[in-house]
């Protein structure tokens, strides 16, 4: 299929793009990649009358200052893999990239596209709800900054308004005494997933400090395994209780039930996944 018409707009610097996005309001997108605007234009369920080209803007840096980890907004997918920051902080993040579609995706998305498109099974998504990250948003009238449990409503629903963008995202460094996991399953590799786990654990002398989980594919946005993640904390690291911790959070659930697998289908894989994630992050905290 082919999109319906609209206008194309390059914008020259982040004030024009603003301008341009204050000017067409809900008519109005920024493009970038185009990896998910892209398609749903060609199957007419997006139908934005302009597109402004934000690819020019200086929005792609990965930049800490020890405390927080900035991410701007064009920061291609690919540009993780070899980033020391993300690989030494953030592994579950690092894990979770190898999962995002094919290659041509990896190279052209864009972490602003990807979360403002909101799919319920995005891989940063669920990083971003993860490491408690917070969107940074902007438009003509300032900057605001919006929780990641916050900024994702529903399935492709934000809490962006009208002529406002992601510009970045910011996370918290978690402390060196921590490690993560992410682990997916979908029907073929770099199809949108069925389910997805990310764990990320603090430890000290052998046990778990503070755990943090999250899961896609179960609702129409990430969410959080609050009882599994209280559950956790003070464990050992011997990965004893993950059993324990996953059942705590399958029998929390109530999950979606569609043409990919029913319900009681994916509450015993979000279950498996979520024993599977946490098991890995603990070994990976005795190696440290």
């Amino acid at each position: 299929m082919r999109p319906a018409s609209f206008e194309y707009h390059r914008a020259t610097s982040l004030g024009h793009a603003l301008e341009l996005l204050a000017e067409f309001g809900e008519d109005g997108r920024p493009i970038a990649g185009g990896q998910s605007l892209v398609p749903m234009m060609n199957f007419r369920l997006a139908r934005p009358g302009h597109l402004v080209d934000i690819n020019k803007l200086p929005l792609n840096s990965i930049e800490s200052d020890g405390q927080m980890l900035r991410i701007g907004a064009l920061t291609r997918h690919i540009a993780y893999f070899d980033n020391p920051l993300i690989a030494r902080h953030f592994p579950a993040f690092l894990d979770a990239v190898h999962y995002i579609g094919h290659p041509t995706i990896r190279r052209n998305g864009s972490i602003g596209g990807s979360i403002s498109h909101a799919d319920p099974t995005a891989e940063l998504a669920a990083v971003c709800m993860l490491y408690d990250a917070e969107i940074i948003a902007r438009s003509t009238a300032g900057e605001r900054r919006i929780r990641a449990d916050e900024f994702f409503l529903s399935a492709y629903v934000t809490a962006l308004e009208p002529g406002e963008m992601v510009v970045g995202v910011e996370l918290p460094v978690p402390p060196s005494s921590s490690t993560g996991s992410f682990i997916e399953l979908a029907e073929r590799s770099g199809d949108f997933a069925t389910a997805a786990i990310g764990v990320s654990i603090e430890f000290s002398s052998g046990r778990i400090t503070r755990a943090s989980i999250v899961c896609s594919g179960a609702d129409l946005v990430p969410i959080r395994a609050r009882e599994a993640e209280d559950f956790l904390q003070g464990k050992p690291l011997d990965a004893a209780e993950a059993s324990e911790a996953a059942r705590l959070f399958a029998a929390s659930i109530d999950p979606v039930d569609d043409h990919i697998a029913s319900a009681d289908y994916r509450r015993g894989l979000i279950g498996k996944l979520t024993q599977r994630a946490i098991e890995a992050a603990c070994n990976r905290a005795l190696d440290k």
